[in-house]
């Protein structure tokens, strides 16, 4: 329904919040169509005609506009557009993309930010003593070297309990990832998975006042759970090192500089060691260097390991079995591709699905058994993004799940 009686809605406002999210109209009337039931979709035609002030929108259609461009409804009635920035640094982020980010990449950050905000409101507003492992590092320079980080992945190894017989407790990646985000969640650390662009970023890390640590990993990494856990591991070394709000893309400007290399080592270090990959690469008669490794004999290399192609670039390139730049290389190529190492299985039901996007961490913050009824029921249904009613259900689910 249209309203035509008086102009409550400013129009360049409505544009204004589509074009920060780089969607074009078109864009828009399709992921209306894939939202779910309770959103009125919304029809190219209509919203040129809002934005050029011609005819007025409705409440419902504000809010399905709400949803897809992740801003409060109150937005669409300002006299101008806000000064709105993402909390978050580029460092990294290669000059091509700064402000070029892909509308999925864009409103998954954003909610990012905002589930990282409502968390840290709720915690503070309930009283909770959350208790947190690491803290942010008040000095990083020692750890810009890679004799340092090797120290890091020693201390951190103790601290998550992981040593090369931990694998075989795995029977494959997904519960590898599931056991290495237990592990890093169990330090007092927010883990979401949502998903962004492959080819725009990997993962990002933040802290929230200095206090509470988040990560988010992205779901739709080009190697699935194996990709994920690298991402999760990179994320976990900003944090430790206090490089707050680092958008990694692993596509950065100078690639052997700034904090990426270290990170990318941390990951590599914490996942597998330099012997392990010899013993592996001798065992399949492949022990030499080589000038461009074939991804069959970075696959024949891994599997076994759990890990992703990435650990085994950066270690080759650091063993001297391959180029300086052969992990770089090798990224670009990869993320040229569709992402890979996909399906098979059981599906998940679609409380295990807002599990994996939530994390146990929030999990437990929002089902412990004295707090739920503290957060009213919409609050909870907006940042769950479900209906009310199952709202109950899912948190009595979650309950047994985290604890």
């Amino acid at each position: 329904m249209e309203m035509t009686t008086t102009n409550w809605v400013n129009n360049s406002v409505l544009k204004w919040a589509r074009e920060r999210l780089g969607l074009t109209v078109d864009e828009v009337e399709i992921i209306s169509l894939n939202l779910q039931k309770e959103y009125i979709p919304i029809k190219a035609d209509e919203l040129r005609k809002w934005e050029n002030g011609i005819v007025q929108p409705d409440l419902e259609q504000l809010e399905t506009l709400s949803e897809i461009y992740v801003c409060p409804v109150g937005y669409f009635f300002l006299d101008e557009p806000p000064q709105e920035t993402l909390a978050l640094s580029f460092r990294g982020l290669a000059p091509e993309k700064r402000g070029k980010l892909k509308p999925l990449s864009q409103q998954t950050l954003r909610r990012f930010l905002q589930l990282a905000e409502w968390t840290v409101f709720t915690i503070e507003k309930l009283g909770i003593d959350w208790q947190v492992s690491i803290k942010p590092a008040e000095e990083t320079l020692s750890l810009r070297d890679m004799s340092a980080v090797n120290l890091l992945v020693e201390q951190e190894r103790k601290r998550l309990s992981f040593s090369p017989s931990t694998r075989n407790s795995w029977a494959d990646p997904n519960q590898a990832f599931l056991w290495w985000r237990k592990r890093i969640e169990e330090q007092g650390i927010f883990c979401f998975q949502m998903k962004l662009e492959p080819d725009d970023i990997r993962g990002t890390a933040k802290w929230m006042q200095s206090r509470y640590p988040f990560i988010l990993v992205n779901h739709q990494d080009v190697e699935s759970a194996t990709g994920r856990i690298f991402t999760l591991l990179h994320e976990y070394y900003h944090l430790l090192t206090a490089e707050e709000g680092i958008i990694c893309d692993f596509r950065g400007l100078h690639p052997h500089e700034g904090p990426e290399p270290f990170a990318n080592r941390f990951a590599a270090g914490m996942l597998v060691s330099q012997e392990e990959v010899e013993g592996r690469l001798r065992e399949i008669g492949k022990f030499g260097r080589m000038e461009s490794w074939p991804d069959q004999v970075l696959d024949e290399v891994r599997q076994p390991l759990f890990v992703s192609r990435d650990v085994i670039a950066i270690t080759l390139q650091e063993m001297n079995l391959a180029p300086r730049d052969f992990y770089q290389k090798k990224r670009l190529q990869w993320e040229k591709r569709r992402p890979w190492g996909r399906g098979g299985g059981r599906r998940s039901t679609k409380k295990e699905l807002k599990l994996r996007e939530i994390g146990f961490s929030l999990a437990r913050v929002l089902s412990l058994p004295e707090k739920k009824t503290s957060v009213p029921l919409d609050d909870l249904s907006y940042v769950l993004d479900m209906k009310i009613e199952k709202v109950p259900e899912f948190l009595n689910w979650a309950e047994r799940e985290v604890h």
